[in-house]
């Protein structure tokens, strides 16, 4: 959930923060644009013709891959589209984004026995699998169709496509358990009731994940909270400090999922907006029962004071000790204006995307919404006016790192020399020696590159690329064969993102 309704007034309150030059004769001067228009010349043909130059080595490994994710849609709309099974396919299927990361929500609506433990996740007496033009749906709550409509979306993902990896955020713990028990949102610092309710949402959360067990939906991870600095919009949230999460997780999380038998469920926090801010917010939190430490890819505070919104074009590393514990992006989208389904949308969220990965080594990276019933940067997957669905290039640009970049796979060294603009960033299975260099193009020239394997060999090349003319997703080129001193010559289009992949020899 992103700051779409930011106060930016209040948020201002809250944060703290000659060439010397010589004469020269007209002779002098022809003579000197002459050779600076020769050398410009004579860079770009360079350029153009192999100048730039991309180097993969084997033998520096990075990052383990665990894979790529989206939020299971608004629940509702998704529920109800009469093109749910195709967007469940388009996006965790084989001929869609291949997705194996699924992110729900742990709804605070739930009926909750304090006594039992136990969490009923499914209205009485309904189907799941009950037709929502009936009757017995209609007749229903907004609430229970929630609650339905996420039970049915994360069975068939699980049923249709395997997807190993279903996690749940939770936004708010149940109103009577917080400080202002008449309110879903966190303003006013509203949250848990920390000294009366820890122990009860801990209960709550952990009676979730049971209910689902029961279902057949083994939740992999579970968030206590998302966006928990969030004191300002009108959704549902909750506050937290860093101080009060780390001792709810040891203290009351941990133990309350071990004694459902949930030992193997991972806890994954703080899930801030902010990267920046997770930075912070982590460093001064307990992490000794964090399994997996997450933050959000939209812009900074600074950034928002000024104005500014959508995807975080700048992350940066973590500047405190992870502990070695997997690193996961759950959450970025653009929200900052107009819908842009077109490739200058596409490569804004490439280049955030490339960063994540390459710089700040993410192992795992989940967008917002996998699908809205309108046109909104916020999914991957739209609605038009008539109702068939639209997909901007952002799911392509997705689709260019999900669907060859899986999970197992090792970030490995990718280098370029010779152009500023081009970004890589290569991927390797250590199992099969297959392989992965995905090149993003933001200018407006075609790059003509060699590329140089270091530590490896490779005799053919395929490559998948997303234009802002290609009408297919992920339209394939000519497999591309070695030259005779083991390099590639490779064509990189002018605002484009290719993948290539490979097999070591």
């Amino acid at each position: 959930m992103t700051f779409k309704t930011i106060n930016i007034s209040l948020l201002a309150m809250i944060a703290l923060g000659a060439a010397s030059c010589k004469k020269n004769s007209a002779e002098e001067l022809i003579s000197k644009e002459q050779r600076l228009k020769m050398s410009a010349k004579t860079s770009t043909t360079a350029a153009l013709a192999g100048g730039a130059d991309i180097t993969l080595n084997w033998d520096q490994t990075y990052q383990r891959i665990d894979g790529f994710g989206a939020f299971g849609g608004r629940i509702v709309p998704f529920f109800e589209s009469s093109k749910r099974d195709s967007i469940m396919g388009y996006l965790w299927g084989q001929q869609g984004l291949q997705l194996n990361i699924v992110r729900g929500k742990v709804l605070h609506t739930y009926a909750f026995n304090k006594q039992t433990g136990v969490v009923t996740i499914k209205p009485a007496g309904t189907d799941i699998n009950v037709d929502v033009t009936s009757s017995a749906y209609t007749s229903l709550t907004d609430v229970q169709k929630e609650q339905l409509g996420q039970l049915w979306i994360l069975k068939k993902i699980k049923e249709r496509y395997q997807v190993p990896i279903t996690i749940a955020s939770t936004w708010t713990p149940p109103l009577s358990m917080k400080t202002n028990t008449s309110s879903e949102s966190a303003k006013g610092f509203n949250g848990l009731n920390f000294n009366t309710s820890s122990t009860d949402f801990a209960n709550y959360l952990a009676g979730f994940a049971k209910a689902f067990q029961t279902e057949g939906v083994n939740f992999y991870g579970i968030s206590p909270c998302n966006e928990p600095e969030n004191v300002f919009s009108d959704w549902d949230a909750s506050y937290w400090n860093s101080s009060h999460l780390g001792q709810f997780v040891t203290n009351n999380l941990r133990p309350a999922l071990n004694q459902q038998g949930l030992n193997g469920t991972k806890i994954i926090s703080s899930e801030n907006a902010a990267w920046g801010t997770a930075n912070s917010f982590l460093a001064g939190m307990d992490k000794s029962n964090v399994d997996i430490l997450a933050g959000h890819g939209y812009v900074e505070m600074g950034d928002l004071i000024l104005g500014k919104r959508g995807l975080n074009q700048n992350p940066v590393t973590w500047n405190y000790a992870t502990g070695n514990r997997p690193v996961w992006m759950t959450e970025t989208s653009d929200d900052s204006g107009n819908y842009d389904n077109t490739i200058t949308g596409g490569l804004k969220f490439a280049t955030s995307m490339h960063k994540f990965m390459s710089e700040c080594n993410v192992n795992a990276f989940i967008y917002w919404l996998g699908m809205l019933a309108i046109r909104n940067n916020e999914s991957l997957i739209c609605t038009n006016g008539d109702g068939s669905l639209d997909f901007p290039k952002t799911y392509d640009v997705m689709g260019q790192f999900s669907r060859y970049v899986h999970a197992g796979y090792f970030r490995f060294g990718a280098t370029v020399q010779n152009n500023s603009d081009l970004k890589v960033s290569a991927y390797k299975d250590p199992a099969t020696g297959k392989f992965s260099l995905v090149a993003i193009n933001p200018g407006t020239q075609s790059i003509t590159t060699t590329l140089h394997l270091q530590g490896f060999s490779a005799g053919t090349l395929n490559s998948y690329q997303t234009t802002g003319t290609s009408s297919a997703h992920w339209q394939q080129g000519s497999p591309l064969t070695v030259a005779s001193d083991g390099s590639f010559t490779l064509t990189i289009p002018a605002q484009s993102v290719i993948t290539f992949t490979g097999q070591k020899n």
